[in-house]
């Protein structure tokens, strides 16, 4: 039990390094942070089309070959655009965003006068606002939405890493005095 405890820590107390080092990187460099980002998800985008490709020809994949072709080709697409025009398609990717925040926002405002509701109705008017205001916010300004996001993404980084580097101390302390007793 102790061995699978220390190394549950341990895993805990990397992980947590990562996630604080990544956050901090992704604050204090949020524009590389947003185009080191398309680019993993252009290489990803990429590799998961040719892997599409690759199953649309393969006995299993017959029944489903045009959506695989179709998608594995959309993915090759996407994904070498994302990598040899990594900042447009920031840009993009932002623009997308941000039409999905007012849309998302829109459909918070139409639940919060339902009659059916999931939440109070100034909950649901308040957060359909902030959906609508922060997707106007990146469609204006998409490079500058693309850095937020970054550094958004740096700040939760970091707020996990503290949390989960602190669950991988106490449990290294808890297996410890385990062990002593």
């Amino acid at each position: 039990m102790f061995d699978f405890a220390k190394r549950s820590s341990t895993v805990l107390i990397i992980t947590g390094i990562a996630a604080l080092v990544f956050g901090i990187v992704a604050v204090i460099w949020p524009a590389q942070t947003a185009i080191t980002l398309v680019l993993i998800w252009g290489w990803y985008a990429l590799i998961d089309g040719v892997l599409e490709l690759i199953t649309a020809f393969r006995p299993e994949g017959r029944d489903a070959r045009f959506l695989l072709i179709f998608t594995g080709v959309l993915g090759v697409i996407a994904g070498l655009i994302a990598i040899f025009r990594p900042i447009e398609s920031a840009v993009v990717l932002t623009w997308i965003l941000g039409i999905w925040l007012v849309v998302r926002g829109i459909s918070e405002l139409f639940s919060a006068f339902s009659k059916i509701r999931t939440a109070p109705r100034w909950m649901l008017i308040l957060s359909a606002v902030l959906f609508i205001l922060a997707g106007i916010l990146f469609i204006a300004n998409p490079g500058s939405g693309a850095v937020a996001l970054s550094i958004w993404l740096g700040a939760l980084a970091i707020l996990w890493g503290v949390f989960i580097l602190g669950a991988g101390i106490s449990l290294r302390g808890v297996s410890k005095d385990a062990v002593q007793v």
